[in-house]
């Protein structure tokens, strides 16, 4: 009995990545990596040595056959107590079927398959034979859905760790200019994934939070001082007078100033 494809001959399976490069090095002991971040995705396997990576303000200590995770814009170092046999690989995403990728250090398993994959590509990026480039983006796909299966029974327990982080953030940076893409990076997800979980999670989008926070403290700004509303607009977060006026009318119904009057008169 022949089992039929679900694809039609025209189709072809979906990649979902794209690979940016990959390099395989020997780090000496005692050596060091400064702070930096690149603009895709990085998995950095360790295959030999131990040390130390920073990803944002968590350390890690690295062992043989453990990697990391690091998203886009993710401030990253690394020090290494021995000489360090690593393979580095950075990849974009492509279309929105990527698996969840969380940043953190991951033990490969038993039978390393995340190590073989890697291997794999390097070799198709050492010979170049024929149709090399869908094989790379073909592997790196494997290896990313390997990766995704090995952290999915603890994926739940960081997907609220990582969301609780990035709305504690909000919390405590209202007054900067904050963007959901940054937010996104930071949490480890792509924009539309991090949307999507925070707001199953808060039952808001993340940009109706935000708003609804900086309203609520200039509320409070507006009730308990006597600052003006230029610069309560500032506090708060808001680009300008005119876009705080215009959003606070909007989401209560009245302006700042009939506010402030209103809550005069009920004291």
């Amino acid at each position: 009995m022949w089992l039929m494809s679900p694809l039609s001959r025209k189709e072809e399976p979906p990649m979902l990545a794209q690979m940016d490069f990959i390099f395989h090095a020997m780090r000496e002991a005692r050596s060091y990596m400064p702070m930096h971040r690149h603009r895709c995705y990085e998995l950095v396997y360790y295959r030999e040595g131990t040390g130390s990576t920073r990803l944002h303000e968590l350390e890690y200590r690295y062992e043989p056959n453990t990697y990391t995770v690091i998203p886009p814009g993710m401030m990253h170092d690394e020090r290494r107590f021995c000489d360090t046999d690593v393979v580095f690989i950075g990849f974009s995403q492509l279309g929105r079927d990527m698996p969840v990728l969380t940043h953190g250090l991951f033990q490969d398993a038993p039978s390393s398959p995340i190590l073989r994959l890697l291997l794999d590509i390097k070799t198709e990026m050492q010979e170049k034979k024929a149709y090399y480039g869908q094989k790379l983006n073909l592997r790196l796909s494997e290896m990313l859905i390997e990766h995704a299966r090995s952290v999915s029974p603890v994926l739940a327990d960081q997907t609220d760790d990582n969301l609780l982080y990035a709305r504690t953030f909000m919390d405590e940076n209202l007054g900067q200019k904050i963007a959901v893409e940054d937010l996104a990076a930071l949490a480890g997800y792509s924009y539309d994934h991090f949307r999507h979980l925070f707001k199953k999670k808060f039952g808001v989008s993340p940009i109706q939070y935000l708003i609804d926070k900086r309203l609520e403290k200039a509320r409070s700004l507006l009730r308990h001082t006597s600052l003006p509303v230029t610069s309560v607009a500032l506090e708060c977060g808001f680009s300008s007078d005119a876009q705080f006026c215009t959003m606070f009318k909007r989401e209560l119904g009245e302006t700042p100033r009939a506010f402030r009057q209103n809550s005069y008169r009920s004291l």
